[in-house]
């Protein structure tokens, strides 16, 4: 919730000054109305999109002279100069058709992204701020696309029968390792960066490039912005705290800068928590991005970013029948400095260096367990355009691990490790012709630690079918080293190993999309436990298996209702692993075999008010109930939740101002996650439960933000 003011600003603000009206006709070069043109006055907020006829009108409070952007999926993009001094006749906008994008077959298996024209535009910055139940969070919206799993105790991303540690983050192509904040037992968590940050976003849910590493079974790699577009304050008033943003702009360099102090006091006490908080959640953070412009394509970015956060609550441990004073204080920085130039026509190169450092304090009663996680990650990867069909990228990274855990508890313990980690991989792209292209490379890794290496294959390959319809195809191999809770007892693991095998068939035309995705995912070398209780070295072993099949559907339509959008995914899956401590072959907790999201948005131009609703669907999933024989043979009763948000946007006090309402589960769906069972049974014998529920039924959030 807390990002959602600045993406609002960004995109959302009209002004109602003195007025301007701004209209006309957008056609094709055979004189065709296209609908669905975005045009906008460039540097400002204000613009619209064509209607059913091609026709366009809005209002502007700008004046003197702006450039129009129009642009249109498959066409070549238009700027008009505009005098807004003068009265502005209806203008025809005549719009050519770009071959290139409409024709060309595109590689996009297992990939949803936010900002690469000639891939499908599936999500943007204004999406993932809008989008109902996802209250801002990057993550939460990427929850609303196929594939996904709803595991609401978590808060994190699941995909395709994985576990959340399996979707690995980047940054500018640069390793994120901590991209969440720190969890509380049976609570949900949220990423900890702003959607206004980045220009795009990519989730693929499988069959990602051989550029990217460790990680099983999915990536997020979000670009972040370039040059701010000019200079911008902003100050928001939230009902859990105040946030504030300045941008500064030259002519080739920008400084962007945030902060915020968030406290979640009010909130618990208007909407009744089933926590009883000893001290109410607490967030102090900033960010940073420098921006330099160095050459006609030479970019250097810079970002940083800081937060602390801290809370305490009293532990219901159901299973050890003891209440605990449970609390937690964390501190995380990370800093990534990236630099991207062509070094001539056929050669690109690109850099990065990134630092994350987390601190992690837990204090359970008179226990303590103090974590320290440093990462740090050198990148460099030259591309070469080698003709206009052939492109082959090269490269290498160097991650550094560095993690100390010290246990205060009946004695003091110690549980360090390193791990070095060097990369290199290599990918050619070929377009065989306008019809077919075909992706190959792979990725070699070491580790120090471990002292293993492992090679990767990728594949991938798409047909065009018609004009507007393709079928892809990927495969790969993927390598992960085992979790950080596991190589600190056992440093002598193998990595884990899981095969993707993708199907996807797409069809786009304007701005609607249906996309139909078959996926096999097989796992090997997961770590098992030959004792459930014991933490000796040689009780980790790589003797766990498991498998993850499925279908994921996907539509949205731009189209059919004016100044609306809407989209549906449905994810189907059928995942069961034999691992940790599972005594034979089962279906994970978090996995729902049927998820269900749609999300509808509109914008109300006459009352300057967007709004938007989404409903979520997921089956019940499986918990072990030790009152019964069958292991994870009990399913939880089906996920609800529908949530909307409304926001308005006014003036007051002569400043632009954005008033935004969004509240969570409006029906009150009283949805469990699952049960935390007693560890010795009753008198009866009976082992009872505590159901694991949301912290409090419904929520809702306001803000008042205001441009400085």
């Amino acid at each position: 919730m807390k990002q959602l003011v600045f993406i609002l600003f960004q995109f959302l603000i009209i002004s109602t000054s003195a007025q301007v009206e701004i209209s006309g006709i957008v056609i094709s070069k055979s004189n065709e109305p296209l609908h669905g043109v975005n045009l906008f006055i460039d540097n400002s907020y204000d613009g619209c999109t064509t209607d059913s006829m091609g026709s366009f009108s809005f209002i502007t409070n700008l004046n003197g002279a702006h450039l129009l952007k129009v642009s249109y999926i498959g066409y070549k993009s238009k700027t008009i100069n505009l005098n807004l001094d003068a009265t502005i006749q209806p203008i025809q906008i005549n719009l050519e058709e770009e071959i290139s994008e409409l024709d060309e077959v595109v590689i996009n298996a297992g990939t949803f992204e936010a900002s690469d024209k000639k891939k499908s535009v599936i999500m943007n910055p204004i999406d993932i701020a809008t989008t109902p139940g996802a209250n801002g969070d990057i993550y939460g919206t990427f929850g609303t696309m196929p594939g996904s799993h709803k595991v609401g105790e978590e808060g994190r991303l699941f995909v395709r029968g994985g576990e959340s540690y399996e979707t690995k983050t980047f940054m500018d192509g640069m390793l994120v390792n901590t991209p969440y904040y720190s969890k509380t037992p049976d609570l949900p968590t949220r990423g900890r960066f702003s959607p206004l940050l980045f220009n795009g976003a990519v989730f693929s849910t499988g069959g990602y490039s051989a550029e990217y590493g460790q990680a099983l079974s999915s990536i997020v790699a979000l670009n972040t912005t370039a040059l701010a577009p000019e200079d911008i304050s902003s100050i928001s008033v939230l009902s859990v705290g105040v946030l504030g943003s300045h941008a500064k702009r030259w002519e080739n360099t920008s400084l962007a800068l945030t902060g915020e102090f968030l406290h979640t006091g009010l909130t618990n006490k208007l909407f009744k928590q089933n926590i009883d908080w000893l001290k109410d959640p607490i967030v102090y953070g900033s960010t940073f991005m420098f921006r330099h412009k160095t050459g006609e394509s030479g970019m250097i970015k810079s970002f940083g970013s800081f937060n602390y956060n801290t809370s305490s609550l009293q532990h219901n441990n159901f299973q050890e029948s003891i209440l605990q004073d449970l609390k937690i204080d964390n501190a995380n920085g990370y800093f990534n400095t990236t630099f991207n130039d062509m070094l001539n026509e056929k050669w690109m190169i690109k850099t990065g260096v990134a630092v994350n450092i987390d601190s992690d304090k837990i204090n359970i009663s008179s226990d303590i367990i103090q974590t320290v996680r440093k990462n740090g990650q050198v990148k460099a990867s030259l591309t070469n355009f080698m003709t206009d069909k052939i492109q082959t990228k090269m490269g290498a990274d160097f991650v550094v691990n560095d993690y100390r855990q010290e246990i205060i508890m009946d004695g003091n313990f110690l549980l360090p490790f390193t791990n070095n980690q060097l990369s290199a991989f290599v990918e050619t792209e070929i377009k065989i012709a306008k019809q077919f292209a075909l992706r190959f490379g792979g990725r070699a890794e070491h580790s120090s630690l471990l002292q293993k290496t492992t090679f990767t294959p990728r594949l991938s390959s798409a047909l065009k079918t018609s004009k507007y319809s393709q079928i892809s195809l990927a495969f790969g191999n993927f390598y992960q080293n085992p979790e950080d809770d596991y190589l600190k007892y056992s440093p002598v693991l193998s990595p884990e190993q899981s095969t993707h095998s993708i199907l996807t068939f797409q069809y786009k035309k304007n701005t609607r999309t249906f996309r139909i995705e078959a996926y096999n995912k097989k796992y090997s070398n997961l770590i098992k436990f030959k004792d459930e209780y014991s933490f000796e070295a040689n009780n980790f072993t790589n003797e766990g298996t498991g498998h993850s099949n499925g279908i994921d559907f996907f539509w949205r339509d731009q189209k059919s209702f004016d100044e609306s959008d809407y989209w549906i995914s449905y994810s189907w899956n059928d995942s069961r692993r034999n691992y940790r401590d599972f005594p034979t072959e089962a279906i994970p907790h978090y996995v729902s075999k049927h998820n269900l999201s749609v999300v509808y948005k509109k914008f109300f131009t006459g009352i300057s008010t967007f709004g938007a609703v989404t409903y979520s669907f997921a089956s019940g999933r499986p918990y072990f109930n030790p009152n019964n024989p069958g292991f994870m043979s009990d399913k939880t009763k089906p996920y609800n939740d529908l949530s909307l948000s409304l926001t308005h946007l006014t003036y007051l006090f002569n400043t632009q101002t954005v008033i935004h309402l969004i509240v969570n589960n409006v029906l009150g769906f009283n949805n469990i996650y699952g049960y935390n069972y007693s560890n010795t049974p009753n008198n009866m014998g009976f082992y009872e439960a505590q159901a694991i529920t949301p912290p409090s039924k419904r929520m809702a959030v306001i803000l008042i933000s205001f441009q400085i």
